[in-house]
């Protein structure tokens, strides 16, 4: 007596094709898939037809005739729809953007060149641009009728863009309203230059709250080949409170003015500034959280550590 088994016995593919074909010439939605000659609408009634209209002034969608088409015709229109989104600029991110200012930051030679199209590609320029109230603008003519806000932007400054400038972190203030500024006969665009220790390089930064800068540093090390192996650091420092130099303008987008800032550099002291030591290497990216006052930074090793930026160093514990 044979034992039963769990094998399905074999089938007919042939079999199996023209009873799903059979089923699907009876079956209703053959009409609703299939492209015809013929002009098919889909019949719905009066009713449903007004309650989508009314769905429009309720912010709906305003073809009201999506009901009435088949699926084929969907099919078709959603095909027609993809071919008209990549056929547009891969720079435009809205037709309603108007970009009213460029304000050029630093050549970047490696994009520039051909031949190095494969490493530019995975260039990563640490890069964070926020705003934040300026009551100090308030008691100034200039700014009457604005709103009391300044705008931020901060970036490193790669090592290849200028041949005199190495290691070092530009902070912009004042580029959204400095286009009104100059119709006016002045500028109120500001920068600043900041040289890192040479011991550290940026890997991260980010903009916090109340003009503050959060910045993740690592310590060079060329005695340890590990990944893990080496000293981090991030420091919290008052941008509004460093050196900055009113930065001219120029009508052509590449000329660049942050050689300018290099004989009023300022210099990190990293014993002066607010400072968190983390006894790995760190890795970007750095998130930072200015409503609830807490950084996460990846170290080697898969590690994520949060840092409350609120309290120092040896008041509380870091969570791993």
């Amino acid at each position: 007596m044979s034992e039963p088994s769990d094998q399905l016995l074999p089938y007919n593919c042939e079999l199996v094709i023209i009873f799903l074909k059979c089923l699907y010439e009876q079956d209703p939605v053959k009409q609703l898939l299939e492209i015809s000659e013929t002009d098919y609408d889909v019949e719905i009634d009066l009713e449903t037809a007004e309650r989508v209209r009314e769905l429009v002034q309720f912010g709906g969608f305003s073809d009201t005739e999506y009901l009435r088409r088949t699926l084929a015709k969907e099919f078709l229109q959603l095909e027609l729809s993809f071919k008209e989104a990549f056929q547009m600029p891969f720079t435009t991110i809205s037709r309603k953007i108007l970009c009213e200012d460029l304000l050029p930051l630093f050549p970047l030679p490696s994009l520039s060149n051909a031949s190095s199209s494969s490493s530019s590609s995975s260039t990563r320029i640490p890069t964070s641009i926020s705003y934040y109230e300026d009551p100090s603008r308030a008691s100034s003519s200039h700014y009457t009728g604005q709103h009391q806000v300044i705008d931020y932007i901060s970036f490193q400054v790669p090592d290849e863009s200028f041949s005199d400038i190495e290691n070092c972190i530009c902070i912009v203030r004042g580029f959204m309203h400095n286009s009104d500024c100059l119709k006016k006969g002045y500028s109120s665009l500001e920068a600043v230059l900041l040289c890192v220790p040479a011991d550290y390089h940026c890997v991260d930064l980010s903009l916090y709250k109340d003009s503050q800068i959060v910045l993740l540093l690592n310590k060079d090390n060329n005695n340890n080949t590990s990944e893990s192996a080496g000293d981090g650091c991030m420091i919290i420092l008052e941008a509004s409170d460093l050196p900055y130099v009113s930065l001219s303008r120029s009508a052509f987008v590449d000329v660049w003015r942050l050689q300018e800032l290099k004989d009023s550099a300022a210099c990190l002291h990293i014993g002066d500034e607010k400072a968190r030591t983390i006894p790995h290497c760190v890795i970007a990216p750095l998130a930072v959280s200015a409503s609830r006052g807490v950084a996460c930074v990846f170290a080697a090793r898969k590690r994520a550590l949060v840092y409350i930026l609120e309290e120092d160093e040896d008041e509380v514990s870091d969570a791993e």
